[in-house]
């Protein structure tokens, strides 16, 4: 008789399967808060940390400074999934997107306001568009609050368009959800004030929100809540001059099935993180 499932799914649940499932494809231990002991050993295979060391060391968020160590990492997922494009950003194809003459992690885009600039984790730009990639693996899981300083204020923002800037005040100081629309809101502000460059005024600018989720997903309250919460925030801001996008690596990996060069890299992604729970 199989196990029946859990009514409510843990958030430390899904981090020990996500222990288990790196413990079976490496031969590296981990502490007992799944740390590897060295950044390098939680790299897939042809992975080069050379290709994002330098990005991630001009970041604000200290990433590789003990964080990148855990499995559980978004920023591991993150360079483990694009970094072998680093050298030939060209040749990465994300929904149908391509042709990048750059690739930057911890992109930095300033709002205009004063402090710290959002960070994405992904920024491509080609000659006739940016992307703006928003990365998130078991954080969401854990709800949070929408919130805002008291410096973002209309007056300093003037490159907000009414239906971000409505939902914005809506969403300021709101109740918890699954999904961070402040940090999306914050990389929208960010991606409009890089707009306002001459060199980028006709580029065609996407937040891609990209997000993990177990193979069984359907399963799950909380990740049918998390879906029920990207809906709502996209057709709050549709039609606007930043396309908001949001899907799941699950059906990023689907689509690269038909990449026959790097079958193999897509072999290593879905071993070390499609599972069901």
């Amino acid at each position: 008789m199989g196990i029946s499932k859990p009514q409510v799914l843990k958030h430390s649940m899904i981090i020990k399967k996500i222990w288990e499932c790196f413990e079976k494809c490496s031969s590296y231990s981990l502490d007992d808060k799944g740390y590897v002991s060295s950044p390098e050993y939680n790299l897939l295979p042809g992975i080069k940390w050379k290709d994002f060391q330098d990005d991630f060391n001009e970041s604000s968020g200290n990433e590789l400074n003990k964080k990148i160590c855990a499995v559980h990492s978004s920023s591991a997922l993150v360079v483990n999934t694009f970094a072998r494009w680093k050298e030939e950003p060209a040749s990465l194809n994300i929904f149908g997107n391509t042709n990048f003459n750059t690739m930057e992690f911890e992109g930095k885009c300033s709002t205009g306001l004063r402090g710290t600039a959002p960070n994405s984790d992904i920024l491509l730009i080609s000659d006739n568009s940016i992307i703006c990639v928003e990365s998130k693996y078991t954080e969401y899981l854990k709800p949070k609050k929408t919130l805002f300083s008291s410096r973002y204020q209309r007056e300093k923002l003037p490159q907000a368009e009414d239906e971000w800037w409505r939902f914005l005040e809506k969403a300021r100081d709101g109740s918890s959800q699954y999904l961070d629309a402040a940090q999306l809101i914050k990389h929208y502000l960010g991606l409009r004030h890089l707009s306002n460059q001459k060199k980028f005024e006709n580029h065609k600018i996407t937040l891609l929100y990209l997000f993990w989720e177990p193979e069984n997903w359907e399963d799950f309250d909380i990740f049918r809540k998390h879906r029920e919460e990207i809906k709502t925030f996209a057709d709050q801001v549709k039609c606007t001059s930043v396309r908001f996008v949001a899907d799941s690596y699950l059906k990023l990996w689907k689509e690269w099935e038909s990449q026959k060069n790097i079958l193999d890299h897509l072999k290593y992604l879905r071993k070390r993180y499609s599972f069901p729970v």
